[in-house]
């Protein structure tokens, strides 16, 4: 296993390492190679922010993503939560995607997706409010791979995301897929 720790606004302690090393440990029991982890510990000094110390975990295997991020106001239980959180779903994409991967390319069967809990009163709230004014706070670029819908789904579900961009293979053009409210997906192309 081959993880990178890195710290903002925090120590990284050697025992903080051990532990987090100990937990992400776990993880490898699934997989006969080793995984690239990438660990982000970090602690905002906003005293208003009760859950400040946040674990960001980033693992890259096969050309997929996974990422996992918790909050809570104590390092080591962020470092449980999130370890908890990659296990599980390393061991979704190792029962469900690598093995039909490798066995049923054309193949593949649905993924179950829980319905999301909105947080519409909080966003409404902000909105009402005199001095809610949006902005952007932070940008990303990634490569869009070409790829079906099918296949963005299982990449949204394992980076954890809502949405997800990506090239459709069928028609070439920059395609989203979304969770919905119901459980399933929904997919939005641009109008010819």
């Amino acid at each position: 296993m081959q993880v990178t720790v890195t710290g903002r606004n925090i120590e990284l302690t050697p025992a903080l390492k051990t532990y987090l090393l100990d937990k992400l440990e776990r993880s490898q029991k699934h997989f006969d190679h080793d995984l690239a982890i990438t660990a982000l510990l970090s602690v905002a000094k906003n005293p208003s922010v009760a859950h400040c110390q946040t674990a960001e975990v980033t693992v890259k295997l096969n050309g997929s993503m996974i990422r996992g991020e918790e909050s809570t106001a104590n390092m080591y239980a962020s470092i449980d939560l999130v370890a908890d959180k990659i296990e599980r779903q390393l061991r979704k994409y190792k029962t469900r995607y690598y093995q039909h991967k490798v066995h049923r390319k054309d193949d593949q069967e649905p993924v179950d997706v829980g319905a999301q809990a909105d947080n519409d009163a909080v966003i409404s709230k902000e909105i009402d409010s005199e001095t809610f004014k949006p902005k952007i706070v932070r940008s990303k670029r990634f490569p869009l791979k070409p790829m079906n819908p099918e296949e963005a789904c299982k990449h949204m579900d394992l980076l954890g995301h809502d949405f997800y961009m990506f090239i459709n293979s069928d028609t070439d053009q920059v395609n989203t897929v979304y969770h919905r409210r119901d459980g399933n997906y929904g997919l939005i192309e641009p109008e010819a």
